[in-house]
């Protein structure tokens, strides 16, 4: 695709995607949440990492002894990995945190060889950080194919597009309690594992996934028409996920409608996908045994999924294990 063709289906998608719009694991065995920090706290704790981990040096962040870190599911030493790798961060989206448990999470996206979407998610315990959670779904060359059909090249226009609607405070009326929330999150995924589920889909819902948009897409890669949520769901379009499994909802902000879910998609690979109501052989995505290892935020006004927005490690080794189910 040259150059000015991409720019012109980038802008398009925008656009369709504004007209939609608008239409424990620890170190520490379960320490109790630190009732002093609150969301002010909590975020100025982030933003310190974030600024280290700019500066790629670690050395006076407030880590406690026996801290436990993960990168991409596997223990690693502070310092090691994305501090190493990442040159600055290229966009900044949302921190969101819960005084309730004590934990922030960040959406981002990193600059490495590539642009990479990243989450990272702290534990706050006795003013320490007790426990650092990171995901970076490392980018690819723009220019070249999706491998086997997974692009990790994030639209960045598009993820400053949904920023101020996810930011932004629901009106009292419309909101939902943090139980209502994780409700909601947990309907999701069980309407992936028995499509096609209830799941409360606002009309206008989307889903955005490492930067690209898979809802009301004209251009997706699969050639199907473009589905809105509750469509692709009623066309079983997922049928090739039968579990979902390592489930947490870390942080929820009732006051913005967020909620973080957590969470593995064992797909054990099928030669045939559900396409149009038929049958059809599927494609090496569908077809290769894999996890995808998923780091959601949901937006929940009135008690209906307005937005998803999912950044993944969408080809994990089958079997992968989060690093975080265990009590270790």
């Amino acid at each position: 695709m040259r150059k000015w063709e991409s720019i012109v289906v980038s802008a398009s998608l925008i656009v369709i995607f504004l007209a939609v719009l608008t239409s424990r694991s620890a170190a520490f065995p379960n320490p109790e949440p630190d009732a002093t920090c609150d969301r002010a706290c909590l975020d100025g704790f982030m933003e310190q990492y974030l600024t280290a981990l700019g500066k790629h040096d670690p050395a006076g962040l407030p880590v406690a002894a026996g801290a436990k870190i993960t990168e991409n599911t596997k223990r690693v030493a502070l310092g090691e990995g994305i501090w190493k790798t990442m040159k600055y961060m290229k966009f900044h989206g949302e921190t969101i945190s819960d005084p309730g448990t004590s934990e922030v999470v960040y959406f981002g996206v990193a600059k490495e060889a590539f642009d990479s979407p990243i989450v990272v998610r702290l534990k706050i315990a006795a003013k320490k950080i007790t426990e650092i959670e990171t995901t970076v779904a490392h980018g690819t060359d723009p220019k070249m194919p999706p491998q086997d059909g997974f692009e990790t090249t994030p639209d960045l226009q598009l993820l400053a597009v949904i920023k101020p609607f996810l930011e932004e405070t629901v009106p009292p009326a419309q909101r939902s309690s943090r139980s209502q929330l994780v409700a909601a999150a947990n309907a999701y995924f069980d309407g992936i594992e028995h499509q096609p589920g209830h799941v409360p889909f606002a009309e206008d819902c989307n889903r955005i996934e490492n930067g690209q948009l898979t809802t009301n897409n004209p251009t997706n890669t699969e050639g199907l028409p473009p589905l809105g949520c509750q469509q692709q769901f009623q066309a079983k379009l997922f049928t090739y996920i039968p579990r979902v499994r390592d489930r947490r909802f870390p942080v929820a902000d009732e006051t913005r409608g967020l909620v973080v879910a957590m969470a593995v998609f064992d797909i054990p690979g099928s030669k045939m996908w559900l396409r149009d109501g038929k049958e059809v052989p599927a494609p090496p995505a569908i077809a290769n045994p894999r996890n995808n290892v998923l780091n959601e935020v949901f937006k929940v006004v009135d008690g209906k999924i307005r937005l998803i927005q999912a950044f993944n490690l969408a080809n994990e080794p089958y079997g992968t294990q989060t690093g975080w189910s265990d009590t270790k």
